[in-house]
């Protein structure tokens, strides 16, 4: 009985953090719930898959997400999902684990200031200082120079209010892409991470 009954808080686990997470690969599942060796993570999660708790995809890996059951079980209200972002939510699952897991993330959460409105991929606070995340995968570089202009400007107004200037992380697939964002970054004046 009582393995029965860590088995099932486990899949609950699996199954809120594919909630929060949206899409996740085996590796991002095994590390985010502690799933142990390889061999182990795919064992639970081929059983789970059995049971129609979650569903995968295949791409260059399995790609896990709730199924319907799952849902229910936890009580989700994940709507429909669009699998045109299934690379964009995986890099940002890379960077969450990369960035430690911040127990206060949240992604896609609307920052507004006055008449602006910025919706970083990703939100959360370390040491008591703002981060923000933008995943940079299928970006034109014009839309990427409009947020960081915007960005400025909310770094301006966290400075006033909080006393300290907010860092966007961005996560950039190529190297190309990654010398231009650090290059607009600093030309702009913003403190900045790129991943």
């Amino acid at each position: 009985m009582l393995a029965q009954q860590k088995r099932q808080q486990r899949d609950e686990l699996i199954l809120l953090s594919l909630d929060n997470l949206t899409y996740a690969t085996r590796e991002q599942l095994q590390v985010i719930n502690n799933l142990g060796g390889d061999r182990n993570a795919q064992r639970i999660l081929s059983r789970m898959e059995k049971d129609k708790l979650l569903l995968a995809a295949r791409m260059e890996k399995k790609i896990y997400y709730l199924s319907n059951k799952g849902k229910q079980i936890i009580g989700s209200n994940q709507g429909k999902l669009n699998k045109k972002e299934i690379t964009h939510v995986l890099m940002r699952n890379d960077l969450y684990i990369k960035l430690g897991m911040p127990s206060d993330w949240k992604k896609e959460w609307p920052v507004k200031w006055g008449e602006n409105k910025l919706i970083p991929d990703a939100t959360f606070r370390k040491a008591g200082e703002y981060h923000f995340i933008e995943i940079d995968n299928q970006q034109t570089m014009a839309t990427n120079i409009e947020k960081i202009k915007k960005y400025k400007e909310l770094s301006y107004v966290i400075f006033q209010q909080y006393n300290h200037r907010p860092t966007v992380i961005w996560y950039a697939a190529s190297e190309l892409r990654k010398k231009k964002l650090e290059k607009l970054c600093v030309e702009y004046g913003l403190k900045f991470q790129i991943h």
